[in-house]
C-alpha cells in the first residue's frame, strides 16, 4: 500500500488508487489469515503498550527472525547515513532495531509494515530492488508530476525505515490525536445495479470507494490509519499476528514456548524469540513447535529466581529447576553427562500470593510438561489410563495474569 501522509496527496487520485489495490492484492496472497484465537477489532488493532515497546527484539532477534524468511532482507546490507552521523554499511535487521530505538517504536510493528508494504518479509524475486527503495512506502506516491514516475520523497532502505518509523511514531502528535477523535478513510462497498438491455436485464456489481468516519480507540491505531487510510486496516493486524501473536498481549507478559522432540518425546522450553524462529525453521525433523505453554511477567518484582536448564549428553533430555545446588551438584558428579546451558526465565518460588506452575511427566517418553492451569493438570493426569504423572508445583509466577498470551503461528 502507498502511503498519504500530510506531505500532499497525488493529483492522480485513479493511479493512486490502482496503485494501492495491486499492493493489497500481492501482499494478501503472502500472507494467511492466523490460526488461533486473537481478535481483529478495526478500531483497536494493537494497544499502545505493545506499539512502543522498543526493546520487543534485538538486533540478533531481528536477524533470527529474518533468516526464517523468504525475503531478501535477511542478507540485504547497505549503506546507513541516516541512523548515524557517519555513513556506515549495516545489515537490514540493525537499521530496523536502531530505528525502532529512536523512535520509541516497537521493531515488529516496522517488519509488520514491511510485509503489508512491499511484501519484503517473504517475497524474493527480480523486483527486490524497487521494492527496497520504497520498503515502508513512506512518502511514495503515484504520478504525482505527471512524468510517469512514482514520487519517493525517502528514497533507499534506510531512509525509509527511518522516517517510516518516525512518522508512525509521531502522527498522534502530528495530527493531533486525543480520545474520540474521528478519522476520514476510504472504504468500500459493494454496488449492485440493474438495468434493461435490448430487451434483457443485465445485473453489475462492482465495487466503489466512498469516505467513511471511524472514531480509532488508541492513538496507534490511528497512526495506522493515517499512514494508510484505507479502512480496516486488517492486512497489518494478520502480519503481525501470523508472527508475533497476539498485538493485544502486554509486552511485559513474555511468552515461554515449548517444542517437543520428534525422536524422544522430551519438551524443550525458550523465551528465546531467536531460538523459537531458528527451531521452527531449521530442526522440523527434530522438533514440533507446540505455541505458548505460560507467559511470565518480567515486571513482577516476585519474580526474580532463576530457571536453569540442563542439557543430558546421554539421554539427550533437558531439565529445568530453580535450585542452584541441584544444578551444581548434577554438574560436579557427573560432569560430562551434564551440560548447563541458560537461564530459561526467572520465576517464583515464594507461596503467597503468587500462581502455581504444575510439573507433569510423561509416562511414555518421561518428558516434562509445565503448565499453569489446573484443569489441564487434572485432564491429562487423571481417568482410566492417564498419559502424565503428577509431580507436584515446579515453580511459581508472581503474577495476577496467568492466562497464556496468543501466540504467534507456527
Amino acid at each position: 500500500m502507498l502511503h498519504l501522509s500530510r506531505y500532499g496527496t497525488p493529483r492522480h487520485a485513479r493511479t493512486f488508487v490502482r496503485a494501492v489495490a495491486c499492493a493489497i492484492a500481492l501482499a494478501a496472497t503472502l500472507v494467511a489469515v492466523p490460526a488461533h484465537a486473537a481478535t481483529y477489532n478495526s478500531l483497536n488493532i494493537i494497544s499502545y503498550e505493545t506499539w512502543r515497546a522498543s526493546a520487543a527484539m534485538s538486533v540478533a532477534d531481528i536477524q533470527a527472525f529474518l533468516n526464517t524468511q523468504s525475503g531478501p532482507l535477511k542478507s540485504y546490507a547497505c549503506t546507513d547515513t541516516v541512523t548515524s552521523a557517519t555513513p556506515t554499511r549495516r545489515s537490514a535487521a540493525s537499521i530496523i532495531w536502531r530505528s525502532a530505538q529512536a523512535w520509541n517504536l516497537n521493531p515488529k510493528v516496522i517488519l509488520a509494515t514491511l510485509q503489508k508494504e512491499q511484501g519484503l518479509i517473504t517475497t524474493s524475486n527480480s523486483s527486490n530492488a524497487a521494492r527496497l527503495v520504497k520498503a515502508m512506502g513512506c512518502g511514495v506516491y503515484g504520478d504525482a508530476n505527471h512524468d510517469g514516475k512514482t514520487d519517493n520523497r525517502f528514497p533507499g532502505f534506510a531512509n525509509q525505515i527511518f522516517n517510516g518509523a518516525r512518522v508512525l511514531s509521531t502522527y498522534e502528535i502530528t495530527y493531533g490525536w486525543y480520545a474520540g477523535k474521528p478519522k476520514a478513510v476510504t472504504a468500500y462497498k459493494t454496488v449492485t445495479t440493474t438495468a434493461t438491455v435490448d430487451g434483457k436485464v443485465v445485473t453489475t456489481t462492482k465495487r466503489v470507494a466512498y469516505t467513511k468516519y471511524i472514531v480509532p480507540a488508541n492513538a496507534c491505531t490511528f497512526s495506522l490509519y493515517t499512514y494508510t487510510p484505507y479502512y480496516p486496516q486488517k492486512l497489518f493486524w494478520d502480519c503481525y499476528t501470523r508472527w508475533f501473536g497476539d498485538p493485544q498481549s502486554p509486552p511485559r507478559m513474555r511468552p515461554l514456548y515449548r517444542f517437543r522432540s520428534l525422536k524422544t518425546g522430551n519438551y524443550f522450553y525458550t523465551a528465546s524469540e531467536a531460538k523459537r524462529y531458528r527451531l521452527i525453521k531449521d530442526s522440523k525433523r527434530v522438533w514440533a513447535f507446540e505455541g505458548v505453554t505460560l507467559s511470565v511477567d518480567t515486571s513482577a518484582t516476585g519474580n526474580s529466581v532463576p530457571l536453569y536448564q540442563l542439557y543430558n549428553t546421554t539421554t539427550h533430555k533437558y531439565l529445568y529447576t530453580t535450585y542452584a545446588t541441584t544444578r551444581d551438584r548434577l554438574l560436579k558428579v557427573r560432569p560430562r553427562q551434564w551440560r548447563y546451558d541458560i537461564v530459561v526465565c526467572y520465576v517464583s518460588r515464594d507461596t503467597s500470593g503468587t500462581a502455581p506452575v504444575y510439573k507433569l511427566e510423561k509416562k511414555s517418553t518421561h518428558g516434562v510438561l509445565f503448565t499453569s492451569s489446573a484443569k489441564v493438570k487434572t485432564d491429562l493426569t487423571s481417568g482410566r489410563a492417564p498419559a502424565f504423572t503428577y509431580r507436584g508445583v515446579a515453580f511459581r509466577l508472581d503474577s495476577l495474569d496467568t492466562t497464556p498470551a496468543v501466540g504467534p503461528t507456527p
